[in-house]
């Protein structure tokens, strides 16, 4: 095991809750193997007593109808292990060379009892620092003003939790912005009558932005697995202290002249659901915005983004909002 492979495996969902030293023991009870090109992971209809996880590179996921679906090191972050299902629902072939970690099922729960036990021991003034230090240290905060931080913390409100309480509904309209301060919730997507489990999230990560940023419904229903305590903030408050600071517009004829100003080239990304090819500039990137997180894998940091989107949804609000929350440089472009 190399010192670097701890480090990518602890920014995974189901890791990165865990002490330095949980960590190394949840590793050592697992391998990690690097696989050349068109190498396969695990075959669909296959029974597999392993979690795999996806660190470096890039996989394509084959289900029945011999559909492709790529899905990158970046999804690892915000799905975890890689078609975690029993037997598998579709073939993992790896598109480029990939670095993989895998361990027994058995392990997750060794994993989940770490982080309960370490959720259920975050009391008073140490989960109080915790749950900020790890909020904060987000890239988002680089574009939050310190008073606006200041006034943020003091209208966050305190929402207790029970193991099962559904936080967060999908298909409901938005109303808070959540942050964990103790305990763990799954996030759960339905579609057709099928629920899956898409993300785990733990101490310091935050949910509910996306209803609030787009006025779309809940895209996601959010589920306790522990009893716990959130922190939230209203609507306003949400758009007040942290869109309104991150979020900044730029006219058309105004993207070059960014750019020199910023002394790095600009790029614009459509997010719209569908665009006419007339309709789409040709030196744009056209990513639909339920693509985005797959595919910022794939986008400079060196770069500077200006989203385009449809106003009445502010999809290109939501966009650039999860590019920056990432560490990119994104602006929004005025219809």
């Amino acid at each position: 095991m190399e010192p670097d492979h701890l480090k990518i495996l602890g920014r995974l969902g189901p890791f990165s809750a865990l002490s330095e030293t949980d960590l190394t023991l949840i590793a050592e009870r697992g391998t990690f193997a690097d696989h050349p090109v068109g190498t396969l992971l695990f075959k669909r209809s296959a029974n597999d007593d392993h979690s795999h996880f996806l660190l470096r590179g890039k996989l394509n996921l084959v289900d029945a109808a011999f559909d492709n679906q790529a899905f990158s090191d970046a999804d690892s972050v915000n799905y975890g292990a890689v078609d975690d299902f029993q037997p598998h629902r579709v073939s993992a072939v790896c598109e480029t060379p990939c670095l993989v970690f895998s361990c027994p099922k058995t392990v997750r729960d060794s994993i989940e009892d770490l982080l309960e036990n370490a959720a259920a021991s975050a009391e008073g003034v140490e989960a109080e620092t915790n749950w900020m230090e790890r909020l904060l240290k987000t890239p988002l905060f680089e574009f939050i003003p310190p008073t606006n931080i200041q006034a943020l913390f003091k209208c966050f409100e305190p929402h207790q939790m029970l193991a099962g309480d559904v936080v967060v509904k999908q298909g409901d309209p938005g109303d808070y912005f959540y942050v964990i301060k103790r305990g763990i919730l799954r996030c759960e997507v339905e579609k057709e009558g099928t629920y899956s489990e898409v993300a785990k999230l733990s101490v310091g990560q935050s949910f509910g932005q996306d209803a609030l940023i787009s006025d779309l419904p809940r895209n996601a229903s959010v589920i306790a697995e522990t009893s716990g305590e959130l922190m939230r903030i209203s609507e306003a408050d949400f758009e007040r202290l942290l869109l309104a600071p991150v979020i900044e517009v730029v006219q058309d004829n105004d993207i070059e002249s960014l750019g020199q100003a910023m002394e790095a080239e600009t790029a614009i990304i459509d997010v719209r659901p569908t665009v006419e090819p007339e309709g789409l500039d040709s030196n744009a990137l056209h990513i639909p915005f339920l693509s985005l997180r797959t595919h910022m894998e794939a986008l400079s940091k060196e770069k500077v983004y200006v989203i385009r989107g449809s106003g009445s949804e502010k999809i290109a609000e939501l966009g650039a909002y999860l590019l920056n929350e990432n560490g990119f440089t994104a602006y929004v472009l005025a219809p």
